[in-house]
């Protein structure tokens, strides 16, 4: 989730996030079931508003912003919203998105990920892994010769280098990561929080599309993960048939992933950086490669965004979908549903789509000058 807050006692709204919205019980027990971080009041719990990042951090520069690197990329993050009195607030949009083509000057190779802050600097968290994962790739030459491996130390490096950045305090803040590096049409993913990757295939028997899971979400009561933090003197609860879920608690905070770069105070109790990696070899019938934010997965499961992309698909002309149409339509229907489920809150919203065949084809060799056909002739 992109943000979190204190939270007083049973119901009430966490004072950290700074709403004090009298009445509004779908407000309260949206902030009680789903926010990554809860813990105990601090202080008076004085209401404090939200404010669209780069203005309220007192830092000139924007946010980094996702763009398509490539024809067959399509990419976009918009942020949450807050209800305050009167209607609705811009909050940090906490999500950062990551797409490199061609990766090191190789037109084979590609690299594309989601991080999704959480916690009251998740912003800074995730800006810090997009502007330093990729350079502790590149930093690894183990890259070349096995990428998961390279992945998996990368993660932990940056999450070391993260704990020793003097101006982000990430003892209560992190942010999920999934990662995907691509060469030609093999995928090697590398997948920390609940954030979340799929590939779409068509199907034989028609025009809809199939959606393949390529990551699992880790939660805290994930019988491997919940195992590894019991292990680590952490305390577990479950999730709730009201929707809340499953969190890892420590000193008084919960939060609702077993894995994340950063929260490093949650680290001594189990929560690790160190991801899980998967492979995946691309066949034909693909479509589609799906990176997105828990903005998305939180309403739509991963068949519901193959169905959305099956209908763009069928609207097309050919059936040749433009991807950022694809792109927008998944954004969109995860905007309609969170209003429709949550009213004024709205979680941060980051999604990459990555058409398939995904490479781009090469330029045409240039026609020779007529000078140079001259030199030739000679």
């Amino acid at each position: 989730m992109g943000c979190g807050g204190s939270k007083p006692d049973e119901g009430a709204t966490p004072p950290g996030d700074g709403l004090d919205v009298e009445g509004n019980e779908k407000v309260r027990t949206f902030r009680e079931r789903r926010l990554s971080m809860s813990q105990q009041q601090e202080g008076n719990g004085t209401r404090r508003r939200l404010s669209i990042y780069g203005t309220s951090l007192g830092e000139d520069a924007q946010p980094s912003q996702v763009e398509s690197p490539c024809p067959s990329c399509g990419c976009k993050t918009v942020g949450g919203l807050e209800p305050v009195p009167g209607g609705t607030e811009a909050k940090i949009n906490q999500d950062r998105g990551l797409a490199i083509y061609p990766w090191k000057e190789d037109p084979k190779c590609g690299l594309f990920g989601v991080y999704d802050g959480h916690g009251k600097v998740g912003q800074k968290v995730s800006e810090f892994v997009i502007q330093n994962l990729p350079q502790a790739l590149k930093a690894k030459e183990l890259m070349d010769k096995d990428p998961g491996d390279a992945l998996q130390k990368a993660y932990v490096k940056v999450d070391e280098d993260l704990a020793a950045e003097p101006n982000v305090d990430a003892s209560v803040a992190g942010t999920t990561a999934v990662t995907c590096f691509i060469k030609e049409n093999h995928l090697w993913l590398a997948n920390s929080g609940d954030s979340r990757a799929i590939i779409v295939r068509k199907t034989p028997s028609g025009p809809g599309l199939k959606a393949i899971d390529l990551t699992v979400d880790q939660k805290p009561d994930t019988p491997a993960e919940m195992k590894r933090i019991l292990q680590m003197g952490g305390h577990v609860t479950p999730a709730s048939a009201n929707g809340s879920p499953s969190r890892v608690w420590h000193n008084l905070r919960g939060l609702a992933m077993a894995r994340s770069i950063g929260d490093h105070a949650a680290a001594t109790v189990g929560v690790i950086a160190e991801p899980e990696i998967t492979e995946y070899d691309l066949v034909e019938d693909d479509y589609c490669l799906v990176i997105a934010s828990d903005g998305v997965w939180e309403f739509l499961d991963s068949q519901t965004v193959a169905d959305l992309i099956a209908g763009v698909k069928k609207k097309a002309k050919n059936g040749d979908a433009d991807v950022q149409v694809i792109v927008d339509t998944i954004v969109d229907q995860s905007s309609y549903m969170w209003k429709i489920e949550e009213g004024d809150y709205r979680d941060d919203i980051t999604v990459i789509v990555l058409m398939l065949p995904w490479i781009p084809p090469a330029p045409p060799a240039a026609a020779p000058s007529a000078a140079a056909a001259s030199d030739s002739e000679a």
